[in-house]
């Protein structure tokens, strides 16, 4: 049991730690008490993220097989969790640390330095951060903008309840828009993380009836005045008159014909249920 005891203290490690998307890469060299390479063995680490009074923040397992040069190579993420998630890390927390050990003996008790805080950054995005997704399940890190509960609100969400509350915006089926007044034609967006009702703005409809004269009009006719005789029918007025002897005569009436037309709408209307632009479907996802 000294044996194996010194062996274990005496790994040691030079760790490179940095952010990648699946978790934070830690790389070392396994040694044993005379400080020689232990190469092709198989080792049983544990790795545990802990704040800088102990309490720990994410644990997993995972079982290593050194090369022939002693090295080993690990992401922590993947391996085997003990309780919370990698993605529920908080890595805003100040004093990280990373604490890794063997059979239950540490043998390495170092904090994270500016690389590692770099995965919390993921990108710039900073927490409440929202953006278009065509995933159905969000990535680590982010929720779906879907009006459900926030998870872990005292601890890898605790940052996004204190912004938001206790729910992601329910974004499903709308668009977004800047708040406050818009510069170019004055009118004004929704409220910070408030919603506007959808609306149409105000128009009239013409209808062009052209007329002459303001519709003042007249009718012509004939007007056959009857003769006793087809011989006598020049004693009456003036004008030709037809075969059986009467005498026509061209009368118009007077320009007194003002008058409305009134136009009356379809009754079956036409068009949805809303107004909108051509668009294409995604999910908006927040960050923690």
């Amino acid at each position: 049991m000294k044996t194996k005891l010194l062996f274990i203290v005496a790994v040691l490690f030079t760790a490179v730690l940095f952010a990648q998307n699946t978790g934070i890469a830690v790389q070392g060299i396994a040694r044993d008490a005379s400080k020689t390479a232990l190469g092709n063995k198989n080792l049983n680490f544990v790795f545990d993220i802990q704040i800088s009074n102990g309490t720990s923040k994410y644990k997993e397992t995972q079982n290593l097989t050194t090369d022939a040069f002693g090295v080993f190579s690990h992401v922590i993420g993947t391996g085997t969790p003990q309780g919370t998630t990698f993605s529920e890390v908080d890595f805003s927390t100040e004093h990280l640390k990373l604490v890794i050990s063997l059979d239950g003996t540490v043998i390495s008790d170092q904090p994270f330095h500016y690389a590692p805080y770099a995965y919390h950054a993921n990108n710039g995005a900073p927490t409440g951060a929202i953006m278009p997704y065509l995933g159905a399940t969000a990535p680590p890190g982010w929720l779906l903008c879907n009006g459900t509960a926030i998870p872990n609100p005292s601890t890898s969400g605790a940052a996004l309840v204190a912004l938001i509350g206790n729910n992601t915006p329910d974004l499903q089926g709308m668009f977004l828009r800047g708040t406050g007044t818009s510069p170019v034609n004055g009118q004004s967006g929704p409220g910070l993380k408030a919603t506007q009702s959808d609306t149409f703005k105000s128009h009239n409809h013409y209808v062009n009836l052209t007329t002459s004269s303001n519709g003042s009009h007249s009718h012509g006719y004939d007007d056959y005045a009857h003769s006793d005789s087809v011989a006598d029918h020049s004693d009456h007025g003036t004008g030709s008159g037809d075969d059986n002897g009467n005498k026509r005569t061209s009368r118009t009436t007077a320009s007194a014909g003002n008058h409305t037309h009134t136009v009356k709408g379809n009754s079956n209307t036409t068009g949805g249920a809303e107004t909108r632009p051509v668009n294409y479907g995604v999910n908006y996802i927040i960050k923690l």
